[in-house]
């Protein structure tokens, strides 16, 4: 396995940051419209994290229970799953798409939390335009915001939800995918983990990232 651990994509790293600034519990009455999802919890997060950033500097546990506990319910981290691994997915076992679920939502608390670091306080978010859609059932929905990061101009970030209440009966949006510039966090993860699979197989793999995670989450 690359000891560089391969699984954290630096260039991602910016964008989970800003994406964890945007997300907490939706408000009632706000799961009709994913960009309502999303415009009225731009702060929950932050106050949270500002209010015990000296605490949590250095305290992965707590760190990570906080990120799990606002951010993890609004992400389908099955579909997101089956997505990343693709033809994978389908040769593989349940007992295989369990795991890789289970150790992909930690890898991406282990880098949301980590880049979420990265705020300074002086970032802003524009919300553009958002569309929904409907095929067989299943809603999909937009939305495109704009993050102004410093001095580093003004970054794109897409945001991909799914409502699909054949899976979930809470009828809540839930983000399946980012996309923030040209980067595409599903394509992006997707070619790195064949990469791995092509080199040591779907166990291999997964047993890599357990590895890795279990060392992030140490005390």
């Amino acid at each position: 396995m690359n000891k560089k651990h391969p699984f954290q994509i630096k260039h991602l790293l910016t964008a989970l940051a800003i994406s964890l600034t945007l997300f907490a519990t939706p408000q009632a009455g706000a799961n009709d419209d994913p960009a309502i999802i999303i415009e009225k919890t731009v702060n929950s997060l932050l106050e949270e994290f500002s209010e015990k950033r000296d605490q949590l500097e250095g305290n992965n546990r707590d760190l990570f229970e906080l990120v799990d506990r606002i951010a993890s319910p609004l992400f389908d981290f099955d579909y997101i799953s089956k997505l990343v691994l693709a033809k994978s997915w389908k040769k593989a076992s349940v007992q295989q798409r369990q795991e890789f679920a289970d150790e992909f939502k930690r890898l991406l608390i282990v880098t949301y939390a980590t880049a979420l670091f990265r705020y300074t306080g002086n970032e802003t978010v524009e919300f553009g335009e958002s569309a929904v859609k409907e095929k067989k059932g299943v809603r999909f929905g937009t939305v495109n915001t704009s993050v102004s990061i410093n001095e580093q101009g003004s970054i794109p970030v897409v945001y991909s939800l799914i409502q699909d209440d054949r899976r979930d009966d809470s009828h809540q949006w839930k983000i399946y995918n980012l996309t923030v510039g040209s980067l595409n966090m599903v394509l992006n993860y997707r070619a790195v983990f064949q990469s791995i699979i092509h080199r040591e197989g779907l166990d291999g793999m997964i047993a890599g990232i357990k590895d890795n995670n279990d060392k992030n989450y140490e005390p």
